[in-house]
């Protein structure tokens, strides 16, 4: 049984998942000292911030409040040179730094929002991580990488199709909000990305784990990458290790390819 405090997160009910306390405490892997109450009151004075701009219940006004504290002020901003540097995913660096990646950066706006009780979620964009403002008459969606600049459908729409080369159609369920758990597994997926490819296993074995956790509908494949860690953990220099490590990067890079 896990004692990792991101693993004991994923028992609960998604609705009960706050997503600023799972992604500090999936950060411990890699700064195992950090401080979470220290990040979520730089979080709580960003949206006192933002608070004091009274921009009302519209969307529009919403979006233009957060993005002139956030990007004016903060300076949150998207990072093209370290867009696969595994830091980049993790929040505390993000706001250490105000750069960080598409699903990073959205965090921050979406937890902000959630301070303010404003209905503001993370949409799972193929390719690129957006944040959804809505009111009982609109929505405005928002790119956190590129300045926070607004999109249409339209823009989303060639956004696709520029990236995908056609291949993906453009669903409107590609703009619906995104839940707590899936972005979590968005953020992980990410991780086991960069870590596998820079053949970091000792990085690599906490992600896997930590997918099988809050995927906990998954299937075998992620329990085997799991099991399949655990023996390289506890016999690193076993007679068959040769053969273990080329079958975990096989499955791995399989299921890279199928995310």
């Amino acid at each position: 049984m896990t004692s990792h405090a991101f693993d004991l997160l994923m028992e609960l009910d998604t609705t009960d998942i706050r997503l600023d306390c799972a992604a500090l405490h999936l950060a411990r892997d890699a700064y195992p000292y950090l401080h979470i109450h220290e990040y979520t009151e730089k979080l709580d004075a960003l949206a006192g911030q933002v608070a004091e701009l009274r921009p009302g219940i519209s969307a529009v006004r919403r979006y233009h409040a957060m993005r002139e504290v956030l990007v004016g002020d903060f300076d949150l901003r998207g990072d093209g040179e370290a867009y696969y540097d595994p830091e980049s995913n993790y929040l505390n660096r993000v706001i250490d730094r105000r750069r960080g990646i598409p699903i990073s950066l959205s965090i921050v706006w979406i937890e902000v929002g959630r301070r303010l009780k404003w209905p503001v979620a993370g949409v799972a964009f193929p390719g690129h991580f957006l944040v959804r403002f809505d009111d009982p008459q609109q929505f405005v969606l928002a790119d956190p990488f590129h300045d926070g600049q607004a999109l249409s459908v339209d823009e989303c729409r060639h956004m696709l199709e520029t990236q995908f080369v056609g291949e993906v159609p453009f669903t409107d369920d590609f703009l619906k909000p995104a839940d707590t758990r899936s972005i979590l597994t968005r953020m992980l997926n990410n991780l086991r990305l960069a870590y596998l490819f820079n053949a970091d296993w000792q990085k690599l074995g906490p992600v896997l784990r930590h997918l099988v956790s809050v995927e906990r509908e998954n299937g075998r494949h992620l329990q085997e990458l799991a099991a399949l860690d655990y023996y390289l953990d506890r016999l690193p220099n076993g007679a068959d290790c040769v053969l273990v490590r080329r079958h975990f990067k096989c499955l791995a890079t399989a299921m890279a390819y199928r995310n």
